[in-house]
């Protein structure tokens, strides 16, 4: 009993280290934005709790393509010993594709719900994190006119709802371009295939819409082996989309997005910031363009232009900003009074 005790104080410690690292990490990330305790305190926890649930959401997004592709294993057994010779042969590029997009039709059937919950998620997260982030940013200018009980603006909140798709449907995209592109190179490997599968290329245009889920399961177990089953379904099992890090790292863009959002919003409910600057921390994580925003002034709705790219604020991709211009950025603002603004 002592040695297994010992064992869990082991794993115990070490995921305390783990812990302590990750929240280091964290604390590490935001150094150099200028942001006072209260900020950097809510912005810690929001950020640390988005990263969990989204974490959470692909764990089951995982479990549940893993069990929609076990419903295969043992149709393809009993069709593959009763009917079919397995054709060796490297797949054409034609009917790879074309059995890839039967597959991920498969794998990817309740993509709707999928990005439902992504949406919510986000929602909940900017519901928690943005109006008090918002009045922290209004309550720290000075002469604020901010009203206790006044809500988020229209434009906060169309930012929001428009943002939450926006995010939603890019999320699970990139995670059904992962996978489909490990189907891909799994194929292309070029293990076993069907002859019988070659008529498949003629049924695929009419193929979505005149079969039912079962359908699918059944014909999808005509026309692979179990080898490439198994290749296919570690494929999925091993795929980095659903990995920690992932979570991480969009955690920390859309949590420091809302952070800009929400205090672009908080002086507007100070109804005395006139202006706003693009602050950047310029340390060896900055990239060079934003280094060359650094000071840039405009007035409190006018697009900063970083990089050739309109952004209302840091991490701002509303307006098109492309993704080299906001994963990962640190960057802030800094408030231009209205007096200031007259100078």
């Amino acid at each position: 009993m002592s040695l297994k005790r010992n064992v869990l104080q082991e794993i115990s410690q070490t995921l305390d280290v783990i812990l302590k690292k990750i929240d280091q990490e964290n604390n590490d990330y935001l150094s150099g934005m200028g942001l006072d305790k209260k900020q950097k305190k809510l912005l810690l926890e929001e950020m640390e709790n988005f990263e969990k649930k989204l974490q959470a959401f692909w764990i089951r997004q995982k479990i549940e393509y893993l069990k929609i592709m076990k419903k295969l294993p043992e149709l393809i057994k009993k069709d593959l010993k009763k009917v079919y010779k397995v054709k060796k042969a490297i797949l054409s590029e034609e009917y790879e594709n074309q059995l890839i997009e039967i597959i991920t039709g498969f794998i990817f059937v309740n993509e709707e719900a999928e990005i439902d919950q992504l949406a919510a998620l986000y929602l909940s997260f900017s519901n928690s994190f943005f109006p008090e982030f918002a009045k922290l940013c209004a309550c720290s200018v000075k002469n604020s006119k901010f009203e206790p009980n006044q809500g988020l603006s229209q434009r906060a909140i169309d930012w929001i709802n428009q943002h939450k798709i926006k995010f939603a449907t890019k999320v699970n995209q990139t995670t059904q371009n992962a996978i489909t592109q490990s189907l891909k190179e799994s194929l292309s490997k070029g293990i076993g295939t069907l002859s019988a599968g070659n008529k498949l290329v003629s049924d695929v245009p009419n193929y979505f819409n005149q079969s039912t889920h079962n359908e699918k399961s059944k014909k999808l177990s005509k026309i692979i082996d179990v080898k490439t089953y198994n290749m296919l379904y570690q494929s999925i099992e091993q795929q980095q989309c659903f990995e920690f890090y992932r979570a991480r790292r969009i955690a920390r863009t859309e949590t420091i997005s809302a952070m800009n959002a929400a205090t672009l919003e908080g002086w507007r409910q100070s109804k005395v910031v006139q202006g706003k600057e693009w602050l950047c921390s310029c340390d060896h994580r900055s990239r060079l363009w934003h280094k060359e925003a650094n000071g840039q002034k405009v007035a409190l709705e006018e697009s900063f232009i970083v990089g050739g790219e309109k952004m209302l604020h840091p991490g701002d991709s509303s307006l098109g900003a492309s993704a080299e211009n906001v994963i990962h950025c640190r960057c802030t603002m800094k408030s231009i009074l209205s007096y200031q603004m007259r100078r």
